[in-house]
Parts: C-alpha cells; structure tokens; sequence
C-alpha cells in the first residue's frame, strides 16, 4: 500500500469528511473566525482518526487550517516545543506516536 493510499483511508473516516470544508479554513484570527475554529475543533474532537490527522499536518509543514484539531499557530507552537525538548520531527510516518495538545482533546 503507498502512503497515498494509506492516506486516502484514513481520511475516508474523517468527521469532516461530511462537515462544510470551508469551516476548517477560517479567513482571520478574530471575531466570527474564534467561533467558527471552536466550532470545527468540536468537529475533531469527536474524530476516529484526529491523531492521524494531526500527525498528516505537522509533517505537512506550513499547511493552513484546522487539522487534527488544532490552528496552524497551535502547530507551530508545538512543533518548537518539540523541537526544544529534543522530539523528532513527524515526518517518521504513521508509527510515530503524537501527543494531542491538551486544546485538542476532548472537552
């Protein structure tokens, strides 16, 4: 199986799979968008495959949106803490275990 396929499947048990895509790619930081990445994290929270998903986005780079419920700011976040505590990058594939943001999990 390629990793494309591979992707493929998991991304065909995504919650937002049926979701508007247009809420996971707020236009701002402010006003209606706060509301509308609360709303599409809710969204992820209740996800099968959220840690794929954030794995998938931190070893994307610099990719936009909500994904495996966090912002790309709260990536970049984690992925400096990371680097500080001495944590390989992500890029290592599906067996690389990721932590979920604390502003991920499930409320």
């Amino acid at each position: 199986m390629t990793e494309m396929d591979n992707r493929a499947n998991w991304w065909s048990r995504a919650a937002c799979a049926t979701a508007d895509p247009e809420l996971f790619f707020p236009i701002s930081r402010s006003g209606p968008a706060v509301r509308q990445v609360t709303r599409a994290k809710a969204v992820c929270v209740r996800c099968e495959i959220q840690r794929e998903c954030l794995r998938y986005a931190l070893g994307a780079g610099s990719i936009q949106g909500v994904w495996g419920g966090t912002t790309e700011e709260e990536r970049r976040r984690l992925l400096r803490r990371n680097r500080r505590a001495g944590i390989p990058a992500l890029s290592a594939g599906p067996g690389v275990p990721v932590r979920v943001p604390e502003a991920a999990r499930a409320r």
